[in-house]
């Protein structure tokens, strides 16, 4: 789907006319919007806020700010369902530009609910993790791998040899009913990863925040990854080793995720 119109600076634009300006920092965030309205976006504006303060940049935005703009952005597109991108870049500690546009979703089948997605293992090291700042370099070859192997994520493991995050989602492992993940020190503090924490207390599964190594991946029941798009998506495979995307921790996180964000379990 094509979508025209952006908002640069607070002024209206055609889509392609900003050109990014180089050497800036960009925060950033991806925020899902279904029939008009914005998922979790109190989580989003908190996050954008908490990114600018770990990079030292003078940035406090409003929930009724953000939420003016995109509402303006789905007026001007004339749609109401898609993945909404908002851009501050910095340079020196201050906001220079601001974006807000629509951009290409990609949203999993039914097919790849029930039975799982292809992803593999990609060893690199996120700078400053715990904020949402773009990372040119890293995403570039990340994309290559994806389209190369045909993948629908790839997982990120440490030099040190554990496993971080996805490259755009959360990274979950189940074994015996526990669900085990990065802690997040290592890791974005994704808005989805919170709701699966949430999901999993309110269903008594336990949930444990340790590096996990790539030797004890074989041993694990079950993989998922957790994000804006993909909500709760089951993984088959990493690289060569399969896992049961019918798992039925897996299957109950979802269900429950689905409840809290308010979709209609269809799978």
């Amino acid at each position: 789907m094509i979508y025209p119109t952006i908002i640069i600076n607070g002024q209206t634009a055609a889509a392609g006319a900003f050109a990014p300006p180089a050497g800036h920092g960009v925060l950033y965030e991806v925020i899902r919007v279904t029939d008009g309205v914005f998922l979790f976006l109190n989580d989003h504006v908190h996050r954008l806020n908490k990114s600018a303060q770990l990079a030292g940049v003078g940035l406090v935005l409003s929930v009724a700010g953000v939420r003016k703009q995109l509402e303006q952005l789905l007026q001007l597109n004339g749609v109401q369902t898609g993945n909404m991108k908002v851009e501050y870049y910095f340079h020196a500690g201050k906001i220079q530009y601001q974006a807000a546009y629509f951009i290409q979703h990609h949203y999993p089948s039914g097919k790849d609910y029930r039975e799982g997605v292809r992803t593999g293992l990609f060893v690199a090291e996120r700078s400053n993790p715990n904020a949402k700042i773009m990372q040119h370099g890293l995403r570039e070859q990340v994309e290559r791998i994806i389209a190369e192997k045909n993948l629908y994520e790839v997982i990120l493991v440490h030099p040190d040899g554990y496993f971080t995050e996805g490259s755009r989602s959360t990274i979950f492992m189940v074994k015996d009913g526990t669900v085990y993940t990065a802690p997040e020190a290592d890791v974005l503090p994704g808005i989805t990863r919170k709701y699966v924490f949430r999901a999993c207390r309110e269903l008594s599964v336990p949930l444990v925040e340790t590096r996990m190594a790539v030797d004890q991946l074989p041993g694990m029941d079950a993989v998922f990854i957790a994000g804006t798009s993909p909500k709760i998506l089951p993984v088959a495979l990493v690289d060569e080793c399969r896992f049961d995307p019918g798992n039925a921790t897996v299957r109950q996180i979802m269900r429950k995720y689905d409840e809290l964000a308010g979709f209609i379990w269809d799978v």
